[in-house]
């Protein structure tokens, strides 16, 4: 396979990307590869979504989290809380699995995605386990780095208040979040999350091979290529972050059209119902859900439309990129002729 540069490896991954989503193109096998991309590779262009007078429920945060934290009721709220945090780390798992059986489904230019995720569950939860011990060791370092910038920030405030001056510590998380000790964690956990999921996953989809192996011809290609890698890295974080600005502006223009059509017509239904009971007054609320779910499906809709051919795009970027310097990935995507 020839040896993409960082900036070579655009091309090639456009033309996978159209050839994965669109040829030939059928709306739901669209949607269906754009959801896989979309949540295996966490894509998610976020706009308003919203359908004026149409949700018949109103909620009170504040009375919601009286309740939760009552204690009486607080015995039950750590039972769902502990259930939630188990369901999330399962739903982890089986992202990392989807993810193995998008990268297959990539490289083979295939669309049988079940299929695929047969083929790697033991190669799924070995990359589970290793991708747990780094985001909990990440999460050890920001708690830490945060307890510093804490006590440095209590210590500052006591000074101030010993000479007379006023201070306050009611803003240190937020003052955290904009300190340089954040800005290099987020860099860093970036950094990782790429290492993690561009480069060492094909040798585990590959080659079947353990985490540390998998981890060592990273290090060792990288080492060879320094400069190469470091403009892949930037270009890799830089074009989510355009593409992102360029597709949240088509998702605003078309969810103001799409949701606006929405609220028109539940404000039209409202306002003919409204006032009457028994019958007429069920079905309003009737149609006000039914307002909902299209508002939340259409909202999915536009999402993943947006969203998943930029993970396709990203997705087969990394591969041509790295494709060039692991060999049995470049022969998989580009088979050497004979």
């Amino acid at each position: 396979m020839k040896i993409y540069s960082a900036s070579e490896a655009v091309w090639p991954a456009l033309e996978r990307t159209y050839s994965f989503l669109f040829r030939p193109f059928k709306g739901e096998t669209f949607l269906k590869l754009a959801a896989v991309a979309t949540v295996s590779e966490g894509f998610i262009v976020s706009y308003r979504v919203a359908v004026p007078n149409a949700f018949p429920v109103d909620i009170d945060p504040a009375a919601l989290a009286a309740f939760l934290f009552d204690p009486e009721f607080l015995p039950v709220a750590i039972l769902w809380a502990t259930a939630i945090f188990l369901i999330a780390i399962y739903g982890y798992f089986l992202v990392t699995l989807l993810r193995f059986a998008f990268v297959h489904c990539l490289i083979h230019q295939t669309r049988e995605i079940r299929a695929a995720a047969k083929l790697y569950r033991a190669e799924a939860e070995r990359y589970f386990t290793a991708s747990m011990i780094v985001w909990l060791a990440f999460l050890v370092l920001t708690v830490v780095a945060f307890v510093l910038y804490f006590l440095a920030a209590y210590g500052s405030t006591a000074n101030a208040n010993a000479q007379g001056k006023s201070d306050s510590l009611h803003f240190a998380f937020p003052r955290f979040l904009s300190s340089p000790i954040a800005l290099v964690l987020l860099l860093a956990a970036c950094v990782a999350h790429i290492l993690l999921n561009d480069l060492i996953l094909p040798h585990m989809a590959i080659e079947a091979s353990s985490f540390a192996k998998a981890w060592d011809a990273v290090r060792a290609h990288i080492a060879a290529n320094k400069v190469d890698f470091l403009k892949f890295f930037i270009l890799r974080l830089a074009m989510p972050m355009a593409a992102g600005v360029l597709l949240w502006f088509a998702g605003w223009v078309v969810g103001h059209i799409v949701f606006g059509l929405l609220g028109i017509s539940a404000a039209g239904f409202n306002a003919m119902l409204e006032g009457f009971n028994g019958l007429r007054a069920f079905i309003r609320v009737v149609i006000e859900w039914v307002f909902v779910i299209l508002g939340l499906g259409v909202g999915v809709v536009l999402a993943i439309s947006l969203g998943g051919p930029l993970g396709v795009f990203m997705r087969s970027y990394a591969l041509f990129f790295y494709g060039g310097h692991y060999k049995a990935l470049g022969n998989l995507l580009e088979p050497p002729r004979v």
